[in-house]
């Protein structure tokens, strides 16, 4: 299965996205920013989310976040 440059794009933006929100939730609170806080974070917001399409954007968020890309 092949993949256009636009299609990988938006999935991309979106998990920018996706982490981008959580920074901002974390600030917010005035937590401490790391790579397990923002894993954390969207894992949260995974379990609370009930749209397929949306838990699979934040596992790539998360694994994006865990592999350190």
């Amino acid at each position: 299965m092949k993949f256009s440059e636009q299609e990988i794009k938006s999935v991309w933006d979106e998990v920018a996205r996706l982490i981008g929100d959580s920074v901002m939730q974390l600030r917010h609170r005035g937590e401490e920013l790391t790579v397990e806080s923002l894993s954390r974070q969207l894992a949260q917001h995974q379990a609370t989310c009930h749209d397929v399409e949306q838990r699979i954007m934040i596992a790539a968020a998360i694994n994006m976040l865990k592999d350190g890309k």
